[in-house]
C-alpha cells in the first residue's frame, strides 16, 4: 500500500519531465521525428501515472474495506 503513495508521484513528475523536455526540444527547433522516443515516453507515463492514481483510489475506498472491515477513511 505504501508503495502507492511515492510511487503515484514519482510517475506524475516523470511524465511532467518527459513533457518539459518535449515542449522544450519543441522551442529550440527540434523537429517531431526527433522527439518521437519523448513523446512516446510521455504519453506511456501518463497512462502510468492516471493509473496509479486510480488503482491507489480503488484500493483505499474499496479493496481495503472489503478486506479489513474498517470504513474508508
Amino acid at each position: 500500500m505504501a508503495i502507492w503513495r511515492w510511487a503515484r508521484w514519482a510517475a506524475l513528475f516523470l511524465a511532467a519531465g518527459w513533457a518539459l523536455n518535449s515542449v522544450v526540444g519543441l522551442v529550440e527547433g527540434a523537429r517531431v521525428q526527433e522527439l518521437w522516443w519523448s513523446l512516446l515516453s510521455t504519453a506511456i507515463w501518463v497512462a502510468v501515472t492516471v493509473n496509479g492514481f486510480v488503482t491507489y483510489r480503488r484500493i483505499r475506498t474499496t479493496t481495503l474495506p472489503a478486506i479489513t472491515g474498517r470504513p474508508s477513511t
